[in-house]
């Protein structure tokens, strides 16, 4: 899988090309050098899209630094390829989680207004301290534009803050000519904080994340938690499944079988807009018993009242003619 530092996105140029791993290394949780980097397949290249340098050492940073853009995107890309151990061969966009290794603890969706555009959210967080960010622009072509996002969450006094790590774009494309696709580093430190708010605890979030329209580098939402168990059934912005949960290697699996709790864990507020949900549950499931109820009522009396109706229309237009009878035999 490639990976891509875009300089002028991130505000940022090396200076020594081991700066380059440590980018990777930080993005996926994995440590990484630069002579790894650099036995991959085409090793580690500057480019404009256009005109490219390959850089072995310090001193071909500047020579990529200063190629002039020749496109109207001005992008200057620091482009290589991640080993196997960072990005798993088999990744598909849109279904593989890269650093989720644990399970979900809530889910929260929103779609909010940013810029100019309703963007859909969709933020799911896990018990391994990592989050996976799904923003969507709907009715953007044959299928929707989905930005992912991939980093970790902490909790926070009045919320929790995300700490973003690496991100991709992806779009269903008509064709099977696919767009040239790569992962991109996301700014450094780049972190945000969402707030609970509402009235029943943890169970709506507001704040700001990065922003995938406009000119602002953040925009505001406002999502709400998701039931922890819900019917699975149709997507809600022709998503397909991507739950695809990466395997453990069997020491891990030894490992966690050992009776290590997860550090994050749900605590009684979140049990308690669990039982809160059951109860509203309950509550519509009695609501729809009675109406059921009342839809199980005889519908004769319906009919009985049309045709008495009926009836009285009848009696009434037969009184009109017999008495223009009478006045034309006068």
């Amino acid at each position: 899988m490639d990976f891509e530092i875009d300089i002028k996105k991130v505000n940022w140029t090396p200076k020594h090309v081991e700066e380059i791993a440590e980018v990777a290394s930080k993005a996926f949780e994995c440590p990484m050098t630069f002579e790894e980097l650099s036995t991959t397949n085409y090793g580690v290249i500057g480019t404009d899209k256009i005109e490219k340098v390959q850089i072995h050492e310090d001193s071909d940073i500047p020579k990529f630094v200063a190629i002039k853009c020749k496109t109207r995107f001005e992008e200057k890309v620091i482009k290589f390829q991640l080993p196997e151990r960072a990005c798993p061969a088999s990744f598909v966009p849109k279904k593989t989680k890269v650093l989720v290794k644990g399970n979900l603890c809530a889910k929260f969706f929103g779609e909010c207004e940013v810029s100019t555009r309703t963007v859909e959210f969709s933020i799911k967080l896990y018990d391994c301290n990592h989050f996976y960010m799904k923003q969507a622009l709907p009715g953007s072509g044959a299928s929707p534009y989905w930005v992912i996002f991939e980093g970790r969450w902490s909790p926070t006094e009045k919320g929790i803050q995300l700490e973003y790590l690496f991100r991709y774009s992806w779009q269903v494309a008509k064709t099977r000519l696919m767009p040239e696709f790569a992962l991109e580093a996301c700014p450094k430190d780049q972190k945000s904080r969402l707030a609970w708010t509402g009235d029943i605890p943890e169970q709506q979030l507001n704040g700001s994340v990065p922003a995938i329209v406009g000119e602002d580098a953040f925009g505001w939402i406002e999502v709400c938690r998701e039931p922890d168990a819900v019917e699975r059934g149709k997507a809600r912005f022709n998503e397909e499944s991507d739950d695809i949960k990466p395997t453990k290697p069997a020491s891990e699996q030894d490992a966690s079988s050992g009776g290590e709790a997860p550090r994050v864990q749900r605590n009684d507020r979140s049990l308690a807009g669990g039982a809160e949900t059951a109860a509203a549950a309950a509550g519509r499931a009695s609501e729809d018993q009675t109406t059921k109820e009342i839809d199980d009522d005889p519908i004769w009396p319906l009919y009985v009242g049309v045709g008495v109706i009926a009836l009285l229309l009848i009696l009434f237009f037969w009184l009109t003619w017999s008495d223009k009878q009478k006045l034309a035999e006068l």
